[in-house]
C-alpha cells in the first residue's frame, strides 16, 4: 500500500487553514448567542484542530522536510498556544464557560 505524503508546503498550507478555522470558530462562537451543543461543538471542533495542527508540527520535524528549525519551532510554538488557549477557555473553572460545558 502506497502511503501518500504530504509535502512541506502542503503540510504549512494545512497547519494554516487549521489556524484559520481555528479563529473563525472561536469568534464565531464568541458573537453568537451560547448555547450548550454549540459551546460542545467548538470545544469538539477546537480540540481536533489543535490534535491535527500538532500531529503535522511533529512531521515537520523530520529531517525530510527543509524548512528552518525557527519555523518548525514557531509553528509548534501557535500550536501549543493555541491548546494553551483552548484549555485555558474552556476547561478552567474561572472563565464562565465551563459551567456550560459540565452542567
Amino acid at each position: 500500500m502506497k502511503k501518500n505524503k504530504l509535502s512541506t508546503k502542503q503540510m504549512i498550507a494545512w497547519i494554516s487553514v487549521n489556524y484559520g478555522v481555528f479563529l473563525l470558530a472561536f469568534f464565531t462562537l464568541g458573537l453568537m448567542d451560547t448555547h450548550r451543543m454549540a459551546v460542545i461543538a467548538n470545544f469538539v471542533l477546537d480540540v481536533a484542530l489543535c490534535g491535527v495542527s500538532l500531529i503535522l508540527n511533529i512531521a515537520l520535524f523530520s529531517p525530510r522536510h527543509r524548512i528552518s528549525m525557527a519555523g518548525k519551532i514557531g509553528l509548534l510554538f501557535v500550536t501549543l498556544c493555541f491548546a494553551a488557549f483552548t484549555c485555558f477557555a474552556f476547561l478552567m473553572p474561572e472563565n464562565g464557560i465551563p459551567p456550560v460545558l459540565f452542567q
